[in-house]
């Protein structure tokens, strides 16, 4: 197994939509999120948990699963270089090189997260100044410049997170490389691809690092295949990362750092076909806020027990 550092789907979980036949050539008018989903490089995803409540803070655990962290409301204000590799093969370590290297196969962002409210859990390592660092994989169609100039657009969300060197910790997989535990310790992990963001005041959410039915039966609004279906949703993990699926018929994507794979006792597999819900039907941020906060309530990890 690969020692090298990622988000699995696993990660990035996690299920997010790959480029279609051909380069995809960026314009000023394209979305940030657009850009992450269309560059990202493929992957089969598997699925571990039944719903969100699985992810909430202080849940118990879901086979192998183990719930984030914290539960964050933050606003995406910057992108920066993250971490690169020499090969994004599926075994063995992999050499960090430069991030701007013509010898790295593979990069990892940190979106730099503004955190306006930690709502449960709680935030340690790596969270310094108000903010967080959150991976992603670095797209190969796009330049880090080209993303910085259209992260106006990545909006306000919710995150399932948890700091990627504790989390291996959790799992049982420390970090023991200098260089790959120093970048551990200053990353989050979107848990179960736990990003919920509204791109705009008022405007239903998306969840950019999900597979759109996965998101629809998670968030609990209408699954409707677009006529025009965008490029097959692909993985920000590879097979070796990717957890073993619990066989529940709710099952969904986690996030998995790097290291042994989580794993459960049967395996089904993740669906491909992308889709979108007819405009309008996903919840908004305050209404999924609302809802997530109950789950943490129940679980009495909420910050803020008022809201209870």
């Amino acid at each position: 197994m690969r020692n090298k550092l990622v988000i699995a789907a696993t990660l990035v979980a996690a299920v997010i939509t790959g480029t279609a036949a051909g380069a995809v050539v960026n314009t000023p008018e394209q979305s940030f999120w657009a850009q992450i989903r269309y560059g990202a490089s493929a992957g089969d995803g598997d699925y571990l948990f039944d719903s969100l409540a699985d992810v909430t803070p202080g849940a118990s655990d879901s086979a192998a699963f183990k719930a984030a962290a914290a539960l964050v409301q933050g606003t995406i204000v910057d992108i920066e270089p993250g971490i690169a590799f020499a090969s994004d093969d599926s075994e063995g370590s992999s050499a960090i090189v430069a991030y701007d290297s013509e010898d790295a196969a593979i990069r990892y962002a940190s979106l730099v997260v503004r955190v306006d409210k930690v709502l449960a859990g709680q935030l340690g390592q790596g969270y310094a100044d108000g903010k967080i660092r959150l991976q992603v994989e670095h797209p190969a169609t796009s330049t880090l410049a080209e993303l910085k100039d259209s992260i106006g657009t990545a909006g306000t969300g919710l995150m399932y997170v948890h700091n990627l060197a504790a989390r291996q910790q959790l799992l049982g997989r420390p970090v023991t490389d200098p260089a790959q535990l120093t970048y551990a310790q200053s990353v989050h992990v979107p848990i179960g691809e736990g990003l919920f963001v509204e791109e705009s005041a008022g405007s239903p959410v998306i969840a950019p690092l999900m597979d759109g039915e996965r998101a629809a039966q998670l968030l609990g609004y209408t699954y409707v295949p677009e006529e025009e279906a965008e490029p097959a949703p692909t993985s920000t993990c590879d097979d070796d990362l990717c957890p073993q699926p619990t066989g529940k018929p709710d099952a969904t994507a986690t996030s998995v750092p790097a290291g042994e794979p989580e794993t459960a006792p049967t395996t089904t597999t993740a669906p491909t076909t992308t889709v979108a819900p007819t405009a309008g039907t996903a919840p908004t941020l305050s209404a999924l806020r609302t809802r997530l906060v109950a789950s943490a309530c129940a679980e009495g990890t909420a910050t803020d027990s008022s809201s209870c």
